[in-house]
C-alpha cells in the first residue's frame, strides 16, 4: 500500500504512472487485541481500542522496520501519514510502533507494515488491494487439536450472519504449507529432471570412458607382455583418465559459475556458488568415471597377453 507523509512531497510516480513503489509498506486491517493473540510485541505507544472505530480520530500502527525506514533518528509517534490508493483518505497519526514479523515463509528480509483499525478503513476503494477487505480472517487459539473448532466457529459465524458461512478453515501450519506448495512442485519437477540429467551424464561418461579403455585392450597386453605388472597398468589408466576428468570438472565448474548467477535470485537456503553442491557434484562425476575406467581396465590386464595382442 503506498502512503503519503505529511509535511514531505510525494514520491515520483513509477514509469506505469503509479504511485512510488519506494513509499509503501504491508497493509493489515486489524481489531483490538491482534498484537497480543499474535504475540507481536508492542515497543512504543498504544493499541487499538473499541473506541477507535469509525466516528473516532484516525490512527495508525507501524512497525519498527517501518520506522526505521521512513522515519530515520525521528519519533515516529504522532507523525501523520496518508494511504495513497483510498480516495478521500484522511491523514493518520501513528500511535505506536510494533515488532516485525514476517508476511510469508519465503519472506527474507523485514519489510514495512502498517496496521488499521478494521472499523476506521474507508468506505469507498480503489486499487489491487480490494481483496484485503472483501473478507475478514480469525485467527483462534486452543489448547488442542485446532480443527475440533471447525463446526463451533462454523455454528458462531451462521449465528451472526447465516448468508457469510466461514471457510477455509485451516491451521497455521496448513497455511504456511499453501504458501510453498507451488515452489514444492516446482523443486520437485527440477529435481527429477536433475537426477535423469546426472543419470544421462553418469552414463555417458561411463560408455565414453570404457570405450576408451575398451580399445586400449592391445595397448594392454603389448605392454603386459613387456613386463609391465597389472598395477602399473591401472595406474597408467587412472592417470590419464584423471586428466580428462580434471579438464571437464574444470570447464564444467566455470560455466556453472557463471550460469547460477543468472537464476541467483530464485535460489533459496543455498548461494549461487554453495561449497557442498559444487564438491558433491563433482565427487559424484569424479566416481563414475573410475568405475568407467576401473572396470574395464581390470578385465583387460585378466586377459591373457597373446589373446589381448590378437584384440581388435
Amino acid at each position: 500500500m503506498p502512503f503519503l507523509i505529511e509535511g514531505r512531497p510525494a514520491p515520483p510516480p513509477t514509469d506505469a504512472g503509479q504511485p512510488g513503489s519506494g513509499q509503501s509498506a504491508g497493509y493489515f486491517a486489524i481489531t483490538p487485541n491482534y498484537f497480543a493473540t499474535m504475540k507481536i510485541p508492542i515497543l512504543k505507544g498504544r493499541d487499538i481500542t473499541p473506541q477507535d472505530n469509525a466516528g473516532g480520530a484516525k490512527v495508525i500502527i507501524v512497525n519498527q522496520t517501518f520506522a526505521r525506514r521512513f522515519f530515520p533518528n525521528e519519533d515516529p509517534l504522532a507523525k501523520r501519514v496518508t494511504l495513497d490508493f483510498v480516495p478521500d483518505e484522511q491523514p493518520r497519526e501513528i500511535i505506536a510502533v510494533v515488532g516485525d514479523t514476517v508476511g510469508d515463509r519465503l519472506q527474507r528480509e523485514q519489510a514495512p507494515m502498517m496496521y488499521v483499525p478494521h472499523t476506521q478503513q474507508t468506505p469507498r476503494w480503489m486499487g489491487p488491494q480490494w481483496n484485503a477487505r472483501a473478507g475478514m480472517i480469525y485467527t483462534l487459539k486452543t489448547s488442542g487439536d485446532p480443527m475440533a473448532l471447525a463446526t463451533a466457529v462454523k455454528r458462531a459465524v451462521a449465528e451472526v450472519d447465516p448468508n457469510k458461512p466461514a471457510s477455509n478453515i485451516r491451521t497455521v501450519e496448513q497455511s504456511l504449507d499453501l504458501q510453498v506448495q507451488f515452489l514444492r512442485l516446482y523443486i520437485l519437477m527440477l529435481g527429477i529432471f536433475g537426477g535423469v540429467a546426472a543419470v544421462l551424464a553418469a552414463i555417458g561418461i561411463y560408455g565414453v570412458m570404457s570405450y576408451s579403455v575398451s580399445e586400449r585392450t592391445r595397448e594392454i597386453g603389448i605392454r603386459m607382455a613387456l613386463g609391465a605388472g597389472s598395477q602399473q597398468v591401472l595406474k597408467l589408466v587412472v592417470r590419464q583418465m584423471l586428466i580428462l576428468v580434471g579438464i571437464g570438472l574444470t570447464l564444467g565448474l566455470v560455466g556453472s559459475f557463471a550460469l547460477t548467477r543468472v537464476i541467483k535470485s530464485a535460489l533459496w537456503g543455498v548461494t549461487a556458488t554453495d561449497p557442498a553442491t559444487y564438491i558433491g557434484v563433482s565427487l559424484g562425476l569424479v566416481v563414475v568415471a573410475l568405475l568407467a575406467c576401473l572396470i574395464p581396465t581390470r578385465r583387460a590386464v585378466q586377459v591373457d597377453p597373446t589373446v589381448a595382442l590378437r584384440y581388435e
